[in-house]
């Protein structure tokens, strides 16, 4: 029987391994095919475009080089080359020559008047290629925006024209731009249309910039695809292939190989058990003193009654594809409200971009400017009206002055208000109150004493850039007196020239980030999730639950970054996405015993920062209406199994009989009982062999326990010598408490791997007591101790941040390891250690004043220094020589160039 069953087992596995075998060979064979004949095509179409883009950027070069021929009379050349290209590439959308900025030449006038006179220079969406283009001196090709002609994705090949060669002292001077639509584009290379065999996606990998998709599902990276890479000036285009639906496999063929593989392992098994008398007993008239019938043949019976377990079998397959239903419905809706917040998003930042770029379009062409100021505040407190996400709209001065139009984002007054800063008077900020005609009610009174608009963020970033453009996170610094503008904020501003290029100001479109931070939190009410805005680098811009972005440490502004936000879901989620290093991104998270479905992408806000918009959503949300289905098919299977236990218990029940005689008696084997043999009567002749052999066992199992008690007794000696030494290794110093130098150096590496792989800063405290010697000498080593230990009560009280460690690092040499502090914030812990250690008054007659005192050098490492703990370590020793030599009681920082010192004397 062993070996039939055995033969049996080895047939299903044998047939289960050759029909997946037969099937993953036909399916590899049959996706190798494909992808053979998606290569060849691929590869073809891929170079046509590639041959393709190389034309029309060599057909804007020669015009480019026929205008820089003609500085000052570009029109004559251009009325007469223009024509010409569009002629030989009828699919070119315009050509434009652009002076500085400013678009001057277009051809065809027809279909592109939305681009005559159209400035640069308030379209970020368009800047960040153009200032790659000049400072590089390179052409360039965009195909990250949308045709202003159109709002089709187009593909912009930009010349730019220079009035000396590269190295010489000429400026920039213009370009010249062709654009032609993406998709047309792709379509004439073969790339896209009824005769390709393939879908394709592109992204575009860039300096300095993660790559970003131009066209197609950028998931079809992320599948078996066939790849190829175009090199282009500016980037390198890469374009992905993978079949289309109908070249997948066809699941018939893989049933089809199922179903014969099954069949013929069928008829072997029939054929294995009716040549092995499964059927039949060949006892061969061999008499039993108590079996009746053999026990395969009860087991073969036994087994025909749980047939109904097949159907519960069924049951659960239907379930476990169901679950997969549901999880795959999870990640799609999450994937589309994710889709639909990050729009939201992006659309809530086209808002201050459309106030700044309407604003500097109006003093560009002369309807406002700050000579009439009361007309160009109406206008912003209209514009602040009719759009309620912004905060101010402001100006301000070349010599400092600020005026500006905005609502308080703190509180529930949301009334407008009027600010003004005059230099003339000091820049005192005065705040007045605004009724329904837009005019100075009454007084909000008075903020920033000081208020210099030359010094603000927003003020430096416009002087710096050639456009309108976005710039960083700031808090403000209004003060006013209700509190009622304590915020951060972001937005763009632009500087504004008069005609000789003098600058009179920089103008400013800006929102609170508690703005966003409100708008996050009405979206995420209605779906029941936690969202949050971070910039690239982990540092939180708003959440839907408020919580705060920033702290103020002695008037400085710290920023949260999402991995140290109070919310514990931001906190996970601000980790994962700091430790994937990737845009974007789906994970499951588990907090509190709760579960979320995440997913993250990436922001690129035109010619600005990369944000990172996050979204949670609990997966109870979808799991309830997808739970009550699934207990209509639980309840099924559970009828089903029902049915067959009951069939599977009355079956055992007739074996079990004879057996329970042989389960009382292995009881009592197991109590240590059990010395006579069982008496065991039973019409299955297996039983009454097992009961004998269970017999034999017994004395052998007695033989092994007294064995194993021995070696039980070996083994807890072992552990208890090993206890012993685990003892001898303790990481505490046992006098005074603190870190012995065995964990010091191991929590040293340990967080200099973490600060170079983080880029945060690390500094270290060396301290030794002065004169400790003499201290020894003359009042005993007991004594000496004692001041040790309260110089170590003293760091243990000053060091609490976590991650800090205090350690004693031998004799009257301490230590103290500060990740997270830069040297200045280590040399102020370090004075206030040295203060505290002086004011405990220790009598010492060779000591400073007559009192026992501490000098201490500090250190920080260096991030780029492979070895930097070794480093710091002897840097941090050499600034305690230092300390030493100069006189003790004193705290000396590392020089840059130090190395190991002198071993500091006490």
């Amino acid at each position: 029987m062993k070996r039939t069953l055995s033969v049996v087992i080895l047939l299903l596995l044998l047939g289960v391994a050759a029909a997946l075998g037969t099937e993953f060979y036909d399916r590899s064979r049959s996706e190798a095919r494909i992808m053979a004949s998606v290569r060849q095509q691929f590869d073809e179409r891929a170079a046509r475009l590639r041959d393709d883009l190389r034309a029309l950027q060599d057909l804007n070069g020669r015009l480019a080089a026929a205008l820089a021929a003609a500085p000052g009379a570009e029109a004559g050349p251009f009325g007469s080359i223009a024509p010409g290209m569009a002629r030989a590439r009828p699919d070119i959308r315009s050509i434009v020559f652009v002076h500085k900025l400013r678009i001057e030449q277009v051809y065809p006038i027809a279909g592109n008047e939305p681009v005559i006179g159209l400035d640069y220079g308030l379209r970020p969406e368009f800047m960040a290629k153009i200032s790659y283009m000049i400072q590089h001196r390179v052409a360039v090709i965009d195909g990250s925006t949308r045709l202003v002609q159109t709002g089709r994705t187009g593909l912009i090949f930009r010349v730019p024209i220079f009035d000396a060669p590269a190295g010489a002292d000429g400026g920039y001077r213009g370009m010249t731009a062709l654009t032609v639509d993406l998709e047309n584009t792709l379509r004439r290379a073969g790339l896209i249309g009824p005769d390709a065999v393939f879908d394709v996606a592109i992204r575009s990998r860039e300096e300095d910039r993660p790559a970003y998709g131009l066209f197609g599902e950028p998931g079809l990276f992320d599948r078996p695809h066939v790849q190829v890479s175009i090199v282009l000036p500016d980037a390198t285009w890469e374009l992905a292939a993978v079949p289309k639906d109908g070249l997948a496999y066809d699941p018939a063929r893989a049933w089809l190989i199922r179903g014969m593989g099954a069949s013929v392992t069928l008829a072997l098994l029939l054929a294995v058990l009716y040549r092995r008398g499964v059927w039949w007993s060949r006892s061969g008239g061999i008499a039993s003193r108590d079996g009746l019938a053999s026990l395969r043949t009860l087991l073969l019976i036994a087994t025909l009654a749980p047939m109904p377990l097949m159907v519960g079998l069924a049951g659960w397959l239907v379930f476990t594809a169901s679950i997969q239903a549901v999880e795959d419905l999870e990640r799609q809706q999450v994937d589309e409200l994710a889709d639909q917040l990050r729009d939201k998003v992006v659309d809530f930042f086209e808002v201050p971009r459309a106030a700044a770029t309407f604003n500097a379009g109006q003093f560009k062409s002369g309807l406002v400017g700050l000579d009439r100021r009361d007309d160009l505040l109406r206008g912003f407190l209209l514009q602040l009206r009719q759009q309620p996400l912004l905060t101010l709209l402001s100006v301000g001065m070349a010599d400092g002055g600020y005026l500006a139009a905005g609502r308080p984002p703190v509180g529930d007054e949301r009334g407008l208000r009027i600010l003004r800063a005059d230099r003339s008077d000091g820049g005192v900020l005065r705040i007045d109150r605004v009724d329904d005609d837009n005019r100075p009610s009454t007084s909000a009174g008075t903020g920033n004493p000081r208020y210099d608009a030359r010094t603000r963020p927003w003020f430096e970033t416009a002087l710096q850039a050639r456009s309108l453009r976005w710039y960083p996170a700031y808090r403000y610094a209004i003060h006013d007196p209700g509190g009622l503008f304590e915020d951060m904020g972001m937005g763009m501003s632009v500087a504004l020239r008069d005609e000789a290029g003098r600058l009179v100001g920089v103008l400013t479109a800006d929102v609170a980030l508690s703005q966003i931070s409100r708008f996050l939190r009405a979206e995420m009410v209605r779906i029941g999730g936690i969202a949050f805005l971070a910039e690239s680098g982990g540092a939180l811009l708003a959440s839907s639950g408020g919580e705060p972005i920033y702290h103020l440490e002695d008037g400085q502004v710290r920023r949260v970054l999402a991995d140290q936000s109070e919310s514990p879901e931001i906190r996970l989620l601000g980790a994962r996405i700091l430790h994937s290093e990737r845009v974007m991104g789906r994970q499951s998270l588990e907090v509190e015993g709760r579960r979320y479905l995440a997913r993250w992408q990436a922001i690129q806000l035109p010619d600005g920062p990369m944000l990172t918009i996050a979204l949670a959503l609990p997966e109870s949300r979808y799991a309830e209406p997808a739970e009550r289905a699934l207990n209509r098919i639980g309840l099924l299977i559970l009828g089903f199994w029902v049915f067959g236990v009951a069939a599977a218990l009355l079956v055992a029940w007739w074996l079990s009989r004879p057996l329970l005689s042989l389960s009382r008696w292995a009881e009592e084997l197991a109590g240590g009982g059990g010395q006579s043999s069982p008496s065991v009567r039973s019409p299955v002749r297996e039983i009454v062999v097992l009961a004998h052999a269970l017999d034999r066992m017994a004395e052998r199992q007695r033989s092994h326990a007294r064995e194993l008690e021995r070696q039980v007794a070996e083994r807890t000696q072992a552990l208890v010598e090993a206890n012993q030494r685990l003892v001898g290794l303790s990481l505490t110093d046992g006098l005074t408490g603190l870190a012995n130098r065995r964990h010091f150096d191991e929590v040293l590496a340990q967080e200099g791997d973490r600060s170079r792989r983080d880029r945060r800063p690390m500094s270290l405290l060396m301290l030794d007591v002065d004169w400790f010697k003499y201290y020894n000498d003359q009042f005993g080593h007991p004594a000496g101790d004692v001041v040790l230990c309260q110089v170590a009560r003293v760091l243990l009280e000053s060091v609490r941040r976590p991650g800090d460690l205090a350690a004693r690092y031998g004799g009257e040499e301490f230590a103290v390891i500060l990740p997270g502090l830069d040297v200045r914030a280590a040399q102020a812990m370090a004075e206030r250690i040295r203060a505290r250690v002086e004011a405990l008054g220790i009598v010492h007659s060779h000591g400073l004043s007559g009192r026992v005192t501490i000098s201490i050098g500090v250190a920080q490492m260096d991030l780029d220094d492979a070895h930097g703990a070794e480093t710091l370590v002897g840097q941090a020793d050499a600034a305690l020589y230092r300390a030493k030599a100069g006189g003790r009681n004193r705290v000396e920082t590392a020089r840059p160039d130090a190395g190991p010192g002198e071993p500091a004397a006490s």
